[in-house]
């Protein structure tokens, strides 16, 4: 008997670049937990998931902020952050915002939270396969 090949090949990941650029923060946590959700789920196809924090979204990353973000459909955002982190997405956050914008002193931003310039965001951008943005 012969063998078929799938209608759909899975794609070869292997290489592959996502930036995603978070400037949504606490103001409409909605809004927020679908990045992480998504950002997770490339991570997990193996495709190097980078998450870019500005404007207000830095403050979504400052240690206890997320646990006291309920979402409408229940649980709260820190459950989404996790499953990002624990997938292998790098977060990083704007320094600039984060003292200009945000306030947040050094040393409140979760474990694993990486504080970058604002030209990082360039480079990023230039080296990635897609750009996504929330």
């Amino acid at each position: 008997m012969a063998t078929t090949e799938p209608a759909v090949r899975p794609p070869d990941n292997a290489g592959k670049k996502i930036l995603m650029i978070m400037t949504t923060g606490p103001e409409d946590p909605d809004k927020t937990y679908a990045p992480f959700y998504t950002a997770a789920l490339m991570a997990a196809m193996e495709i190097d998931t980078t998450m870019y924090f500005l404007m207000h979204a830095p403050e979504l990353l400052v240690k206890g902020r997320a646990d006291s973000l309920p979402l409408k459909k229940g649980g709260n955002l820190r459950m989404f952050i996790d499953m990002a982190l624990e997938n292998g997405v790098k977060f990083l956050a704007c320094s600039e915002s984060c003292r200009d914008l945000c306030d947040i002193p050094e040393g409140a931003l979760l474990d694993g939270v990486k504080l970058v310039g604002s030209a990082t965001l360039a480079d990023l951008a230039l080296e990635a396969d897609s750009v996504i943005s929330f």
